[in-house]
C-alpha cells in the first residue's frame, strides 16, 4: 500500500468517512518526512508520514507539552496505530521566509520576526515539568551532540570541498571545543532548527513547527539559527536589532548579563554555522537538492563575517585556520 493510500485509510479510521481531497506538499525540508494537505468538509488538516517513530514520539510529546504552556504550536489531532502517520492542525501555507522573500524587510516582516523571537523565549523558558528524556535523538545539547555536528560538517562538507587537512589536529580542536561549550548544562529548551522556514504565518501570527529535534540546550543557539539563516540573508543592522530585542525579552530572574550573552552567542554561532554547512553539503552537494546547494555561498559569507569577530578566547586555532581556507573558495560553490 502506498503512502497516500495509508493516509486515506488512517483518515477513515479517525473520522469514519472519506476525505474530500489529498495534496502532497513540497516542504523543501532537510528531513525525510512527507507532508500532505487534506481538505475535509471545508476544514484543512496536515497529514505527516515519517518512518522514524522515535522522532514522531518526541514531536507528539513536545507539541502537547508546549501547547499547555501557551506556545503557538500545531495540535496533533490523531496518530495512527503504527505511529508513522499523524494528522495535525493546519497553520497556514506561507512561512516567514516566504514573506521575507516577497516583501523584504517591511514593517510587517520585522514585526513577525520579533513576535517569533518573543514566542521562542516563551518556549525556551517554559520548561517546568518538561521530561527531557523524551527528546530525540539526545536529551541535551551535550558534548556528544556537539561532536556529531562537528563531524557532520567534516564528513559532508569539508571532505567534499577539496580542502586538505590534518585529521588529528582537527579532532583535537573538535574535542576541546565540544567540551568547552558543554561545560555548563543549560536548563532551557533548545528548538534546534529555529529558522524562518519553520515559522508558519496564519492570520498574521507566527506558529512554530518542526521542533521534534529540540532538547535541553543554550538559549543562544536558536537565536543564531534564525538570524544567520543563509537563505534569509538578513542585514547586520537588522540582526543587531533582533539580538537587542531578544535579550530584552529574557526574564530578569535569569540574571544573564549582556557581556556573557554576546560571548556565548559567538561561540554557539560557530557551531551552528558549521552544522548548517554539513547539512548543505549532504543535501546540496551529495543529494543534489538545489535549495541547499544554492545556499552554500551565503552560509560561507556568514562564516566569514563571524571569523572576523571571533577573539582568541577559545583555543581552536587549527579549526579556525581551516574555516578561513574554506571561505576563500566560496566561488567553487557559486552557480
Amino acid at each position: 500500500m502506498n503512502i497516500k493510500d495509508q493516509i486515506i485509510q488512517s483518515f477513515s479510521k479517525w473520522r469514519h468517512r472519506s476525505l474530500d481531497s489529498l495534496e502532497a506538499l513540497n516542504s523543501g525540508s532537510a528531513s525525510n518526512r512527507q507532508y500532505f494537505k487534506i481538505e475535509d468538509k471545508g476544514e484543512l488538516i496536515i497529514a505527516t508520514y515519517n518512518q522514524d517513530i522515535r522522532e514522531n514520539e518526541a514531536f507528539f510529546y513536545l507539541a502537547d507539552f508546549f501547547r499547555t504552556k501557551g506556545v503557538q504550536v500545531p495540535k496533533v489531532h490523531y496518530i495512527s496505530k503504527d505511529r508513522n502517520i499523524y494528522f495535525q492542525q493546519y497553520v497556514g501555507e506561507e512561512c516567514l521566509l516566504d514573506q521575507l522573500k516577497r516583501d523584504g524587510l517591511s514593517p510587517e516582516v520585522k514585526r513577525l520576526y520579533k513576535e517569533s523571537l518573543a514566542m521562542l523565549v516563551k518556549m525556551q523558558t517554559s520548561v517546568e515539568g518538561l521530561d527531557f528524556s523524551k527528546c530525540y535523538p539526545r536529551p541535551s545539547f551535550d558534548t556528544q551532540s556537539i561532536l556529531w555536528d562537528l563531524n557532520y560538517f567534516k564528513y559532508y562538507f569539508l571532505k567534499v570541498s577539496g580542502i586538505e587537512f590534518d585529521e588529528q589536529l582537527l579532532e583535537n580542536d573538535f574535542q576541546f571545543f565540544a567540551q568547552y561549550l558543554s561545560k555548563n548544562e543549560e536548563p532551557y529548551f533548545m528548538f534546534r532548527d529555529f529558522q524562518a522556514r519553520n515559522i508558519q504565518i496564519l492570520d498574521g501570527k507566527p506558529w512554530l513547527i518542526d521542533f521534534q529535534g529540540g532538547r535541553r540546550g543554550p538559549l543562544t543557539y536558536d537565536v543564531a539559527s534564525l538570524l544567520y539563516q543563509s537563505s534569509a540573508d538578513l542585514s547586520q543592522e537588522f540582526r543587531r536589532e533582533l539580538i537587542d530585542f531578544y535579550f530584552h525579552q529574557l526574564p530578569d530572574h535569569l540574571n544573564y548579563s549582556r557581556k556573557q550573552f554576546d560571548a556565548d552567542f559567538k561561540n554557539i554561532l560557530l557551531i551552528r554555522l558549521v552544522q548548517v554547512l554539513g547539512a548543505y553539503g549532504y543535501r546540496g552537494i551529495i543529494e543534489g537538492k538545489p535549495y541547499f546547494k544554492n545556499s552554500i555561498p551565503n552560509a560561507l559569507d556568514n562564516l566569514q563575517t563571524l571569523l572576523l569577530q571571533l577573539g582568541d578566547d577559545v583555543k581552536v586555532s587549527y579549526f579556525l585556520r581551516i574555516l578561513a581556507e574554506l571561505v576563500q573558495i566560496k566561488n567553487k560553490f557559486e552557480n
